[in-house]
């Protein structure tokens, strides 16, 4: 059996040219099950999940460096409370520091589904 994979100029795969006794076993792998070809996703869905994702991290870290700040300064701060706002501040600067996290449509969805319960909706945050 024979494939041969067709790209476009820039070198992306576009269609594929396979033997008809191998499209007839796909065919009956296929048959009576339902598809769903998405067309490609819209190009300002990345931008604006990139631009959530990056603007909900940073937020976090600022608003746990500036509470810990804050409970430090106390005359007698509860250090669980520093504690956590230490570990969600390396947590949430280690994410917000790999790239590969804003590669990713479903990454940057994860992220925020994640930490957006933090924000509420008129821009503030959620108080531990």
């Amino acid at each position: 059996m024979s494939r041969q994979v067709i790209n476009d100029g820039n070198g992306k795969p576009v269609s594929v040219l396979i033997d008809y006794q191998e499209w007839l076993k796909i065919e009956q792998l296929l048959a009576g099950k339902e598809l769903d070809f998405a067309g490609p996703a819209n190009p300002l869905d990345w931008y604006v999940l990139t631009e959530t994702t990056n603007s909900l991290l940073n937020e976090l870290i600022s608003y746990s460096s500036r509470e810990r700040r804050k409970e430090m300064k106390r005359t007698q701060p509860d250090h669980g409370k520093i504690s956590e706002l230490q570990q969600l501040f390396e947590e949430v600067h280690t994410i917000n520091s790999d790239p590969e996290n804003f590669k990713s449509i479903g990454r940057m969805e994860a992220i925020i589904g994640q930490y957006g319960f933090f924000v509420t909706f008129d821009g503030g945050l959620i108080c531990f």
